[in-house]
């Protein structure tokens, strides 16, 4: 090895200190290294993330009912964070301590809300990673259930808890282990997603206004107690661009993110369907009837035999608020348990008449709803599960807690009271008692096209049987066009008055917008209307093999989402709600329906096969069968195209779009720890670039450039087990490695050399470095060349990370 220097007291050469470091306050010193944060910073780190994270949860407010799920997101974040500053101020390794915020996490989610299933109340267990699983889909049923705001729920408050202890710990690992205050700035912008994505007016002055606060704070906290990579100095350097940064970003996710995200109906910029799968989270079900026949996927939803080997027309829910942008059942008032659902109780009037009695048997498949599907007039359920079921009296569905599992089966007893055509047009009015005012109601936002179209088409006819006719027969007409494609590609599918208005216009549309259209036309002509989904009865297509199995022995059928349907139902004194149908392209009419009204108009016989209408895309088979009637099904072609006769096997239980909380915290955890297992070698690597940017810099003062150079050298010993020792000088260090790894002799002399004249050369001399990067490259290719187990540990565990700088 050649000589590096003068020759002192030390038999080398002068006396030197233990380590190369220079004053950073001096001419040409390099950036102070980096040290560990004290104790103090620690805390006021910790502190500037926890008000950074509230402020960023405060756009939930307007989401979420209630104050109950603040106390569970409040405590996942104070345990996240004094995990990881208890792991900082004891001075572990830095990758621990988002560990232990990761299991401070666990622990406290599990204290809170699996408590039951848990170890000793704490100690997480696989029976309460089940537990968590079932929050998830319960989570997931109420978002796709209803609209926002979400009632004040367990599962909520467990996602909500689950996501705020996430996002306090990736806020916390990146601001404070990696010391990118702007890049964890992205953490507060993630809660601004939730109600972007399903509130009408997005986020909302107030959660945008906090968002940008909290990145602020963010950003001052960093600069405030050293959690930046520069020196702090008095300028801040590069704060207000960065300011300027994460305030655009909030404004993007508040503004853009909704219109790049599909799958929500409710945001800023409603999208028809959604990613994750065929049926969207948080769409209505007049929406949902379009995404199922427009989809692709034909998986069956459930299979049914009947006692009489016909098929059926399943009610699901009822709509009869129309007052909402969107259109959702409603689920308050109703009665637990399912021994009181009975002919007694059919809200507003009744059946009617002595209806023959048939049974019916479900066994549900790729199910994704909370109500249950039943022939009409149910009286009586049995074989379901515990499951808190509950019924209403006003429109006779079935309601659970949960989305009930695949391979649930039950069974219904149900009666099918037939009223005539006659019965219907001598029925009296309907009075005006309070029980159906909710029927007659519209809002005052109701197009006036609509209103008008009412009065002008059937305002003239005698009875109110006549006026459900005259509308019926219009919407049938040659003036409408069934197409399930045209609404969603056009900006108007199915869900609320806007989505009616423009259909009223454009007269193309299907039975989302069909359906609804008479309901508040009979509103407007004072007859009490409501809105039934469900499905129709499965059936062959002409030419066309059929989807699923229908046995014709024994009457087992298979229902799929293209027999997704809406309908009217509108009440009659002494006949209670009975089903029209006034979607072009739907082959039977029930009986009593099919005739022209009394004033005139061409007359449609007894159970026709085709609309008076010819829509381009004819929809799902219609049935007779309906409130008040049963009927056979009809042969018509569907609006989605047909599969192969062999249907799709039904997917695993639990798959579907009630498990997207669960995927999205899976996704968000299994990024976290990607982000801790790169950590090490991406600080080793954003370090190791700067230096050799330094070294590489003509324009740099040499004692820097000498300084960065030497700093990489003692860290690459360092990562391959020979770092340097306090007692050792720099010659020794260089003349030990170089005898080591021989083929880095002569860059290790350079490299040696450079930084003995910067510690020892006076401060006026002139002077150029010897080495440069690419000697630091000839040192890291040689001891990599070494091989082992060291090398691996060298690259992707660094032991110079963890090194006080």
């Amino acid at each position: 090895m050649g000589a590096l220097g003068h020759r002192g007291p030390d038999g080398r050469g002068r006396p030197v200190t233990a380590a190369p470091v220079l004053a950073p306050d001096s001419p040409g010193a390099p950036p102070a290294p980096r040290r560990r944060l004290p104790v103090q910073a620690v805390l006021g780190l910790a502190g500037t993330v926890l008000v950074a994270v509230g402020l960023s949860f405060v756009g939930l407010a307007d989401v979420l009912d209630g104050t109950g799920w603040v106390p569970g997101c409040l405590l996942a974040a104070l345990a996240v964070l004094a995990a990881t500053a208890t792991s900082r101020g004891l001075r572990l390794p830095a990758v621990l301590a988002p560990l232990f915020g990761a299991g401070a996490l666990a622990l406290v989610l599990t204290v809170l809300f699996l408590r039951e299933p848990a170890l000793l109340g704490f100690v997480p267990t696989p029976g309460s990673l089940a537990r968590a699983a079932e929050l998830g889909r319960e989570a997931s049923g109420i978002v796709a259930e209803r609209p926002a705001p979400y009632p004040d729920a367990t599962a909520l408050a467990f996602v909500a808890s689950l996501g705020a202890g996430l996002v306090t710990l990736f806020v916390d690992t990146v601001l404070v282990a990696l010391r990118l205050p702007g890049a964890s700035a992205l953490g507060v912008l993630v809660p601004l997603l939730v109600p972007a994505l399903v509130l009408p007016g997005s986020v909302g002055v107030a959660g945008t206004a906090a968002a940008v606060l909290a990145a602020l704070v963010l950003l001052a906290g960093a600069r405030r107690w050293g959690a930046v990579r520069e020196a702090r100095t008095a300028a801040a350097p590069g704060t207000w661009p960065r300011a300027l940064v994460v305030g655009a970003g909030v404004l993007a996710v508040t503004l853009l993110v909704p219109g790049f995200v599909p799958g929500f109906v409710h945001g800023a910029f409603p999208q028809g369907s959604g990613p994750g799968g065929d049926r969207a989270a948080g769409v209505g079900p007049l929406r949902a009837v379009g995404q199922d026949l427009r989809s692709a996927e034909q998986q069956p939803r459930l299979e049914y035999t009947t006692s009489t080997g016909e098929p059926e027309l399943l009610r699901v829910l009822v709509l009869d608020d129309f007052s909402g942008a969107e259109w959702f059942p409603d689920s308050t008032g109703l009665e637990p348990g399912l021994d009181g659902l009975g002919p007694g109780a059919l809200g507003p009037g009744a059946a009617g008449g002595e209806a023959p009695e048939r049974s019916i048997a479900v066994e549900l498949r790729n199910w994704s709803e909370r109500w249950l599907p039943l022939p009409w007039a149910p009286v009586g359920v049995t074989g379901l599960e515990d499951g808190a079921w509950a019924w209403s009296p006003q429109d006779l569905t079935v309601h659970g807690e949960r989305v009930p599992s695949g391979g649930s089966a039950y069974e219904v007893r149900a009666v099918a009271p037939g009223p005539t055509s006659a019965q219907l047009r001598e029925a009296p009015a309907a009075p005006r008692t309070p029980e159906l005012a909710p029927y007659r109601e519209l809002p005052e936002d109701t197009p006036a096209a609509l209103r008008e179209a009412a009065r002008d088409r059937a305002g003239d006819a005698p009875t109110a049987f006549d006026q459900a006719l005259a509308l019926q027969e219009w919407l049938r007409s040659e003036e409408f066009r069934y197409d399930v494609d045209a609404p969603p590609a056009q900006g108007y599918d199915a869900g609320g008055m806007a989505a009616l208005e423009e259909f009223l216009a454009t007269r193309t549309g299907y039975a989302g917008h069909f359906a609804p259209a008479m309901a508040v036309m009979a509103r407007e002509l004072g007859i009490p209307a409501r809105v039934a989904v469900g499905y129709l009865p499965p059936a062959e297509a002409p030419g066309q093999e059929p989807f699923g199995d229908t046995a014709a022995d024994g009457g087992s059928f298979t229902v799929l989402p293209r027999d997704a349907h809406a309908w009217p139902e509108l009440w009659f004194e002494g006949t209670g709600w009975v089903r029209f149908e006034p979607t072009p392209g739907t082959g039977d009419v029930p009986g009593y329906a099919a005739e022209a009204p009394a004033d005139g108009g061409s007359a449609e016989g007894e159970g026709a096969s085709e609309p008076t209408g010819e829509p381009t895309a004819p929809p799902t088979p219609a049935s007779t069968a309906g409130p008040g009637e049963s009927g056979a099904p009809s042969a018509e072609p569907t609006a989605v195209p047909t599969p192969e006769a062999s249907a799709a096997p039904a997917p695993a239980e639990g798959t579907g779009p009630a498990r997207w909380p669960l995927w999205l915290a899976g996704g968000l955890v299994a990024a976290l720890l990607a982000l801790l297992a790169a950590l090490p070698r991406t600080l080793r690597a954003r370090r190791h670039d700067r230096r050799m940017r330094l070294l590489g810099d003509a324009g740099s003062p040499a004692g820097a450039r000498a300084a960065a150079g030497w700093a990489e050298v003692e860290d690459l010993a360092a990562d391959h087990g020979m770092g340097r020792t306090a007692a050792e000088t720099p010659r020794a260090f260089v003349d030990r490695l170089g005898a080591t790894v021989p083929a880095a002799a002569a860059p290790l002399g350079r490299l040696g050399r450079d930084v003995e004249r910067a510690l020892y050369a006076p401060a006026t001399a002139r002077w150029s470095p010897d080495a440069g990067p690419e000697d630091v490259a000839a040192l890291r290719t040689a001891l990599t060349g070494r091989g082992g187990p060291g090398a691996r540990r060298a690259r992707w565990l660094p032991p110079s990370v963890l090194r006080r700088r």
